[in-house]
């Protein structure tokens, strides 16, 4: 039989996984509305110490808390009953977390840090520069297609949709009868 969370040892897990969650819609809410404000700024300080604060969410509120709660999630569903490939919910989730995780690797993470590049060698001009504005724009989208995604995936966690992922049977192609 396969190791089971005790309740208490559950409701730890549980608790842990909620918080890195709710950390990690909280900083990519945080770096949308940094984003929107970014491109607000008045002048090269106030967007350099914007930029500087999307970095330090990107690490502190992005990073730890969507791999803690990637962590947290498969061990709780390979720990109880609910498994992780048992239930359509829990998979869809499994890949939007997937999803997320790696756009922020891939993608948020790079066009940050080459925004703060980017400022850091032309300053406020860097506003009217087409490859800060596309790469903002970027950032936007993204943040606002992750926040979705998150906000998708706290909604199957209390719905459950979509039931069980039903078995397949193992065909046999060898017949008894047709021997030869």
């Amino acid at each position: 039989m396969a190791y089971r969370l005790s309740h208490k040892k559950k409701c730890i897990f549980v608790a842990i996984h909620v918080i890195s969650a709710s950390s990690w819609i909280g900083g990519t809410l945080g770096m949308l509305l940094l984003g929107l404000y970014l491109y607000s700024a008045a002048n090269g300080e106030q967007l350099a110490y914007t930029l500087a604060s999307m970095e330090i969410i990107d690490e502190n509120l992005l990073k730890y808390p969507a791999l803690m709660t990637l962590l947290t999630g498969i061990l709780l569903s390979i720990w109880t009953q609910w498994g992780l490939v048992k239930h359509y919910w829990i998979v869809i989730k499994l890949i939007l977390t997937l999803t997320t995780i790696l756009i922020g690797i891939f993608f948020l993470n790079h066009w940050t840090a080459s925004l703060v590049d980017m400022v850091s060698e032309t300053g406020f001009a860097t506003l009217q520069d087409h490859n800060f504005r596309s790469k903002w724009l970027a950032i936007l989208l993204t943040a606002s297609f992750n926040l979705l995604c998150l906000f998708i995936m706290v909604f199957i966690t209390y719905f459950k949709p979509f039931g069980k992922i039903k078995k397949r049977r193992a065909t046999n192609s060898y017949k008894p009868s047709e021997r030869n």
